[in-house]
């Protein structure tokens, strides 16, 4: 197995607040605080403001109550050091706790510490175990990642046969990313995987589907392309 050191989205794991930001402040938009009666509600509004200390009291009150959200927010916090001191074992207790219950957000970040070994050992086996089982559970992230190492053959061994199942995975999830690298695969061959122009075609169409889909959506005509700008 090749171990290169290549950048990741998510190679600055300290940057808690983004982390927190795209995975659990959605769930509170989506769910307005009824009179925080949820301790989960209660510590994501407190988050929010700014009070980590009080966000973490009602996000231990959640993980009490089993939720794996607040477990992965905690490890989070705990990780880089917000609202309390940067604590990694901690951390990993609490990511792991919240792993085990099929979380997938925890899972891709443990998959990324262990395979860039921030602040532990790294551990390149244990970092793709963590990223299948996130991919598993629907973790686009996750898809996405695998699917490059195994394009690349970073921090793997080149498969891009493994690289497609990992496409398809994402790209059936809505990714046009996913779709676009398809394209590509199918267009001109890649590694294990031959030129295929019926299915290049394949995934033309679905991008272009999915492109028009999206116009519509915006009050765009169904064939506008954006324009980049010199």
């Amino acid at each position: 197995m090749k171990k290169q050191e290549h950048s990741s989205l998510y190679k600055a794991l300290g940057i808690v607040g983004v982390l927190l930001a795209a995975v659990l402040i959605p769930f509170f938009l989506a769910h307005p605080a009824r009179h925080y009666a949820d301790p989960l509600e209660r510590a994501l509004s407190l988050y929010q403001k700014g009070d980590y200390k009080q966000a973490a009291t009602y996000f231990r009150q959640a993980d009490s109550m089993g939720s794996p959200d607040a477990a992965f927010a905690l490890g989070a916090m705990s990780f880089a050091g917000k609202g309390t001191a940067v604590n990694i074992p901690e951390a990993l207790i609490y990511y792991e706790k919240a792993a085990k219950t099929g979380y997938a957000p925890a899972q891709t970040t443990l998959a990324l510490i262990y395979v860039h070994g921030q602040n532990v050992a790294q551990d390149l086996e244990k970092g793709l175990d963590y990223a299948k089982q996130a991919a598993e559970n629907g973790d686009v992230e996750a898809q996405m990642m695998l699917a490059r190492w195994f394009e690349t053959g970073e921090n793997v061994d080149q498969d891009v046969e493994e690289a497609v199942k990992y496409y398809k995975m994402a790209a059936e999830a809505g990714s046009i990313d996913a779709k676009t690298a398809l394209t590509l695969i199918y267009k001109n061959g890649a590694g294990n995987v031959s030129a295929n122009e019926f299915s290049m075609r394949r995934w033309q169409n679905k991008i272009m589907r999915q492109k028009r889909f999206e116009n519509i959506f915006q009050n765009l005509p169904p064939d506008h392309i954006e324009k980049i700008q010199p």
